[in-house]
């Protein structure tokens, strides 16, 4: 319904004006913005009725009071008899004056004369749209607090084989301000009797701004989400009441708001949509419990966790009154209704790298085969190193929000340069996650694993075959400050992970412990470059390297370790120039990452220099460093980069090759 919305003149007497919003490019807006700017019109001293909107093909309302404002003219500068109406004119349009105040591009999507720019057309139809864009651009300006504006409208003839000019040129009047803001209580209000106090901080708008339509119009529409979230779901807003008045060239807004009783959380009811996600489940997402002040923002984080769960395609929760309690707050009871989700995703992935060939994966999922969100993968990886057959029992959001349970199981066979191994295992680990969401500062996870495997270790003489059991415990701990999960540009992130292992070989046994720490941090350096450093060591104490199974020793080199080297191209080799492993790790690496737009794409070029070292001690050293440099590109999707990099060592090693490509999905790191 419009709002009354009242200006007066220096004489007293009423006038009607009709402001548009900047927001009137698009269409949609203009059924919003009309009702609330209808008229800066009808008079505070006496009521006068409301004019009848314009429909689209309908003429604008003639504009009373227009000797408030000086009303420009259209000046015509050609000379002589004037064309026939019927003469083919083409044009084109400059427009100034309008785009210091961001309006250009309003002007433009609205305009008559822009729109039909370039066409043929006769002085008729040029006469009407020149009419059309004067009254255009004064409404424009009153919608961001401008009054009594000119806009010059100058014709200019066409010379030799240029076009007819059309020149729009505008001088913004002063803008009016508001002079006094008042929020009131109705008489029948519920709920406090001077909601001022709480409205007002909660307006963006104050004495002294601008009559700016669009800023009050946004103002009004995030004005009952603003309540919700302060505990009031239920406030009745009447429309505000804006008086204009020339004489002093500002404006006051009163608006009567009934913000009803502060509420709390109740009850959650959901419908049967998706298997399993009953009350008690959906409990277990929300962030509050029953009694808990009422938030918009706890409501919407809830329908954000049911999103994320994969389960549902679209989420509704409505706050429903149930009943006003003992200490007179209100009782907001959730009702949500949603629509299920396809619960099976087929997934194929691929990579390439020098030294490791090519590398394809696929997966089959169903994410509700043991409600609720018990997913089931079965996955296989086909590459010229490595084949896995494996399946995953996945529970998230096990007894806790954000809270995984992952049980695998499967075969794995590996052909590397350093062993081959063929494996059988299984593992389970219970884990905090993060999220694109919901990016958490502290992530952990305690696991067990018990693996069975037959190696041949190829950095022996004679290529012997061992079979070793090993149970190992990981767990690890990361601290991350950083600002985005799959393309950090800011902050940085720190993880320890450690693993106790216990190995059966030949009949005897022996323990030893893994451990790993890695930093990495972002700076940015302008708005389109990134400076990046990784910083990773580990050691394994406890055991010699010679009696570890070849596949839980360290190694180094690959695209997420040294690039400019394969995978397991860094450390020490035999005689024969084979990787041994070692019992500790170094990895340093400092990257350059610039970000543009090019070709209706979003791309990255990227600069590097990494180094590492393996060592066959417990502790590095950093006596034998390889280095290696190169560039990359990068793609950037909603899923994430893509990586293409291509790296050459520095100080390579015999057999090392002189350039390596690498291929994937995701930053370095």
């Amino acid at each position: 319904m419009p709002s009354p919305m009242h200006q007066r003149r220096a004489s007293g007497q009423p006038s009607v004006r009709v402001a548009l919003s900047r927001a009137w490019a698009k269409p949609s807006c203009v059924r919003l913005i009309l009702p609330l700017l209808l008229a800066l019109g009808a008079s505070s001293v006496a009521a006068q009725p409301v004019p009848t909107i314009p429909g689209p093909q309908d003429p604008l309302p003639t504009l009373p009071g227009a000797d408030d404002v000086p009303w420009p003219d259209v000046e015509s500068t050609t000379g002589g008899e004037a064309a026939p109406p019927d003469a083919a004119i083409r044009y084109r349009v400059e427009v100034t004056g309008l785009a210091e105040l961001g309006l250009d591009d309003e002007f433009r999507g609205l305009s008559s004369l822009w729109l039909h720019r370039g066409e043929e057309t006769n002085l008729a139809q040029l006469s009407r749209r020149v009419a059309e864009d004067r009254d255009l651009t004064e409404l424009l300006l009153r919608s961001i607090g401008h009054y009594g504006s000119q806009a010059r409208i100058t014709v200019i003839p066409p010379s030799g084989s240029d076009p007819t000019i059309v020149r729009v040129a505008t001088v913004p009047g002063p803008v009016y301000t508001f002079s006094d803001i008042s929020i009131t209580a109705p008489a029948d209000a519920a709920g406090p009797a001077d909601p001022a106090r709480i409205v007002t901080r909660l307006l963006p708008i104050r004495v002294g701004d601008a009559v700016d339509a669009a800023r009050v119009q946004s103002a009004q529409d995030a004005l009952p989400l603003r309540l919700a979230d302060a505990g009031y779901p239920f406030a009745r807003i009447a429309p505000p009441d804006i008086v204009v008045d020339h004489a002093s060239r500002d404006a006051t807004l009163t608006q009567s708001i009934d913000l009803g009783r502060r509420g709390v959380f109740g009850t959650i009811t959901i419908d049967d949509a998706v298997k399993g996600m009953d009350e008690s489940h959906v409990s277990l997402l929300s962030r509050f419990k029953p009694g808990d002040r009422y938030s918009n923002a706890g409501r919407e984080d809830l329908r954000r966790a049911l999103i994320q769960t994969g389960l549902f395609g679209a989420v509704a929760i409505k706050p429903v009154a149930g009943g006003v309690r003992a200490d007179g707050s209100e009782t907001v009871n959730l009702d949500i209704t949603g629509e299920a989700a396809p619960p099976r995703t087929i997934a194929v992935s691929g990579g390439f790298s020098t030294g490791q060939g090519i590398r394809a994966e696929g997966s089959w999922t169903h994410r509700n085969l043991f409600p609720p969100e018990g997913a089931f993968t079965a996955r296989a990886v086909a590459a010229q190193r490595e084949q896995v057959a494996q399946v995953e029992l996945r529970k998230r959001n096990f007894g806790q929000r954000d809270r995984q349970l992952l049980v695998t199981g499967g075969l794995t066979a590996s052909q590397q340069f350093a062993f081959a191994a063929e494996t059988i295992g299984v593992s389970a680990a219970l884990a905090r996650e993060s999220n694109i969401i919901w990016q958490k500062d502290w992530t952990w996870s305690l696991g067990a694993q018990a693996l069975v495997t037959s190696q041949r270790d190829r950095s022996v003489r004679g290529d012997p075959r061992r079979t070793f059991t090993v149970i190992a415990l990981p767990a690890s701990l990361t601290w991350d400050q950083s600002d985005d999960l799959l393309n950090p540009s800011r902050g940085f992130r720190l993880t320890t992970r450690i693993s106790p292992e216990f190995t059966l070989r030949n009949r005897s046994n022996f323990n030893y412990l893994k451990a790993q720490f890695e930093a990495t941090a972002y700076q940015p350096l302008g708005d389109q470059f990134v400076m990046a450093g990784r910083f990773h060591i580990g050691s394994i104490v406890g055991a010699n390297r010679g009696v570890i199974a070849p596949d839980r020793r360290f190694y180094a080199g690959g695209g997420g370790s040294v690039r400019g080297y394969v995978f397991q191209g860094v450390g020490p080799r035999n005689a024969d120039n084979v990787p041994t492993g070692g019992n500790s790790l170094t990895e340093l690496a400092v990257e350059g990452r610039y970000r543009f737009q090019a070709f209706g794409q979003d791309l990255g070029v990227v600069a590097f220099v990494d180094a590492g070292e393996v060592s066959t001690g417990i502790s590095p050293a950093f006596d034998r460093l390889s280095l290696g440099a190169g560039i990359g590109a990068r793609f950037y999707t909603g899923f994430g980069p893509v990586r293409v990099d291509i790296a050459t060592p520095i100080n390579p090693q015999r057999g090392d090759p002189r350039l390596v490509f690498y291929v994937s999905i995701g930053q370095a790191f």
